[in-house]
């Protein structure tokens, strides 16, 4: 009897090493749970595509030619409208794009008559130096345009004089962000502004 019970010993001694045993605490005499694997990454909602700010955006392009202005396209896309102008040639010109403050009266450049859109909002947009006008003087794109898009719903030239072109869009909501970016062949100005929440 005591035989058996001594080669029952051995037999678990020997075997335990290569058995694994629980993860215990050093101050507990509970098993740790094993870790839980990392939640996965959030789903970016529709709109987020466009991180944008609402902040200044400003790029100067001293001593660059004088870029001639086109086209310009507004769409809707999912999450933020997007509004590219279309310039002749291979670069595109310094830009500047910022919300006019609310109390702030946009007035046409020369006449210094006040323009008024449809929104919340007012974005201005500025390109130098640049020009939305033809050889003899007429102009080559919409001066006023209704967009009626989910961020967007108007835009309006209110100067194109001495190099500089500006317009100011009508923007559903006080300020929402917006980004710019620049493409070449053809040479464009991208605006994307954001849907509101």
């Amino acid at each position: 009897m005591d035989h058996r019970l001594a080669l029952l010993v051995a037999v678990i001694a020997c075997g335990g090493e290569n058995t694994p045993q629980p993860n215990r605490d050093a101050n507990a005499n509970t098993t740790t749970a094993a870790p839980a694997p990392p939640s996965p990454s959030p789903v970016p909602s529709q709109d987020s595509g466009v991180a944008g700010t609402t902040a200044v955006t400003h790029r100067a392009r001293p001593g660059a030619p004088q870029a001639a202005l086109r086209a310009v396209e507004a769409t809707a896309q999912p999450g933020y409208d997007r509004v590219v102008f279309e310039f002749a040639g291979d670069s595109v010109p310094g830009y500047h794009v910022e919300y006019a403050p609310a109390t702030m009266t946009v007035r046409r450049c020369g006449s210094g008559d006040p323009v008024t859109v449809q929104g919340a909002g007012k974005l201005i947009v500025r390109f130098e130096p640049a020009r939305a006008h033809d050889d003899q003087g007429q102009p080559v794109v919409e001066r006023e345009r209704t967009l009626g898009l989910p961020a967007l719903t108007e835009m309006k030239l209110i100067c194109d004089f001495e190099g500089q072109v500006e317009f100011v869009l009508g923007v559903t909501a006080a300020t929402v962000p917006s980004r710019v970016s620049t493409q070449g062949l053809p040479a464009r100005i991208v605006l994307e502004v954001r849907h509101a929440p």
